[in-house]
């Protein structure tokens, strides 16, 4: 029951953010109005960044609040049937989500009303906006030529280690 809730929640999780990257091609996800940049002053990429970082912070305080609260229910809460906050109870799991929701929804909100800290992601996303990204064919030649490296450099080093290997073990059985 537990794992097939939890596969849920991660399929939901997973739609959203399939329904949230469908949205970022067609609008921003906000207009900081009040804030000291326009969205002339910032590019529209930048935003969908911080809207995909604030994404990645809910997933994570979600998981770890309903984490959390499992680990409660079964160690700690009381285990009468009766108790809604029982892990005997039907109607715990149910309870889990809404309570790691609640809590996921109180944190990111909090989050989202700083605002110097919603400058700053948005700054951050600007900068990533800026980033020169590699296409896909550069992406793969420089895996390989970092795997190559990777590859080459273990076997000089085992080379030269059995070979101080056999240094050491001469010299000390000269000594003995």
């Amino acid at each position: 029951m537990h794992i097939s809730l939890t596969y849920f929640c991660l399929a939901q999780l997973q739609e959203t953010v399939l329904a949230l990257k469908h949205l970022w091609g067609v609008l921003p996800l906000w207009h900081p109005v009040g804030d000291k940049k326009q969205m002339n002053d910032v590019s529209h990429v930048a935003y969908r960044y911080a809207a995909l970082f604030y994404s990645i912070i809910a997933a994570y305080f979600w998981y770890l609040f309903y984490s959390l609260w499992v680990f409660l229910g079964k160690n700690y809460l009381p285990q009468d049937v009766s108790n809604i906050f029982s892990i005997q109870n039907s109607n715990f799991y149910a309870v889990s989500i809404g309570i790691a929701t609640l809590l996921t929804t109180i944190v990111v909100g909090s989050l989202l009303v700083h605002k110097k800290l919603k400058e700053f992601i948005v700054d951050v996303g600007d900068e990533l906006s800026r980033v020169a990204w590699p296409t896909l064919k550069e992406a793969q030649k420089t895996t390989v030529i970092v795997i190559a490296l990777v590859i080459v450099s273990s076997i000089v080093l085992f080379f030269a280690d059995t070979v101080f290997l056999r240094i050491i073990n001469l010299i000390m059985s000269t000594a003995a």
